[in-house]
């Protein structure tokens, strides 16, 4: 069957009208190296397919990264194991990430995002992802899992830094900042693992140094998986919530319908998560040969599932390029994935995003992106390095 080819530097420059036009040629496009998967059916399908394996440590060895910190530590994580290992790992978590925990911490969440705003609301102006974003996220992360709240700065800049790591295009020229960070980051969980099996306490990391010990994991191990749910929680909300901003700041109607309580909160939040995921994308490696739709993908060929291209799938919404809660929002998106390997902290980020909203548009009147804005390439996980913002100053403490 036919293919579109997508080249990188056209992708870019225009990620969903490429997308959209590789999406009237075929359910697959050409990537170079990796075959792309473009339609929702199909993402969604093989999200959920056994027959596909995570492959984060073969995307690095396309940038010729085989060994170092960062390296061992994503063959070594959970994310990019499968079947009964994974799911082990998955039960653990999956204790504390509950709805029901994530609903009791609400009311810090509220009070933290005021906190946050009431330290520029009166200047009329901010820098959205300085001020606001990069700090919000680990705010409730201390919360929930039981990273002290005295260590939130610390590990907010070793999760900025790793986050370069997952960026095709800033991977290979900042690979020693990011294996330094991730160094750090990881002494830092050894010491907090230690210290919770000596006096043990009610949350996830305690949990965490417990259950891998009984479940036959080493130190290192343990420590990576702490790791990786500091950095996970962290990176991936921030840059949600500036996109969240950014696309509802050409939206006053909707900003000021929420402000006013006349549009649902978590309606608008999820399509954003739609419209604009900060993770543009899952990569995948064949497994077992997967025949569909006449195509036959063969063990070992790399696949990349564009979360993005399916979010904006003619066939599942009826207006894919608006933001349209009411309408788009009866096909669930995928933004949090799908399958063995749907986020667990999406109640958390949800959560986050919810109440950073409702406080935002409260506090500010509609805001407006300066012209100096700087984002992320569109590949990755993705979002805005800088996010200047003006408003109107309102009294909704």
């Amino acid at each position: 069957m036919a293919r579109a080819t997508i080249e990188l530097q056209d992708f870019l420059a225009d990620p969903f009208g490429v997308l959209e036009q590789a999406r009237k040629t075929g359910w697959l496009a050409d990537l170079n190296p990796a075959t792309g998967v473009l339609t929702y059916a199909d993402v969604r399908d093989l999200l959920g397919d056994p027959r596909l394996r995570a492959n984060f440590t073969e995307f690095l060895h396309v940038f010729g990264i085989t060994a170092g910190p960062f390296h061992e530590w994503m063959a070594m994580s959970p994310l990019n194991r499968d079947g009964a290992n994974h799911l082990r790992w998955r039960a653990v978590l999956s204790r504390t990430f509950t709805p029901r925990r994530v609903e009791q911490i609400r009311p810090f969440l509220r009070a933290a995002a005021h906190e946050l705003i009431d330290a520029f609301a009166a200047r009329g102006a901010c820098e959205f992802v300085g001020e606001f974003a990069d700090a919000y996220p680990s705010l409730g992360l201390c919360e929930l899992i039981g990273v002290p709240f005295a260590d939130r700065d610390r590990f907010r800049g070793w999760a900025n830094t790793i986050g370069l790591g997952f960026s095709p295009v800033e991977l290979l020229a900042r690979i020693g900042e990011v294996d330094a960070a991730l160094t750090e980051l990881l002494a830092y969980t050894a010491e907090l693992a230690a210290a919770r099996r000596a006096e043990p306490r009610d949350d996830l990391i305690t949990r965490i140094a417990q259950a891998g010990r009984e479940d036959g994991w080493r130190d290192d191990m343990i420590h990576g998986a702490i790791a990786g749910l500091v950095f996970a929680g962290h990176e991936t909300t921030k840059n949600q919530l500036g996109w969240m901003v950014a696309v509802l700041s050409e939206r006053p109607a909707i900003w000021e319908g929420v402000a006013k309580g006349e549009v649902a909160v978590p309606e608008v939040v999820e399509e954003v998560l739609r419209y604009r995921s900060a993770v543009t994308g899952v990569g995948r490696s064949v497994a077992e040969p997967i025949e569909r739709h006449g195509e036959r993908l063969e063990p070992g060929t790399p696949l990349l599932l564009s979360l993005w291209s399916a979010d904006h799938d003619e066939t599942a919404y009826p207006r894919p390029q608006d933001v349209d809660p009411a309408r788009n929002g009866e096909m669930p998106h995928l933004a949090f994935g799908h399958g063995a390997h749907h986020c667990l902290g999406a109640a958390l980020a949800r959560a986050e995003l919810q109440e950073g909203l409702a406080a935002l548009s409260a506090r500010l009147g509609c805001p407006t992106v300066g012209t100096d804005a700087v984002w992320k390439p569109s590949v990755g996980i993705n979002g805005p390095l800088r996010l200047p913002l003006t408003f109107a100053p309102r009294n909704g403490r």
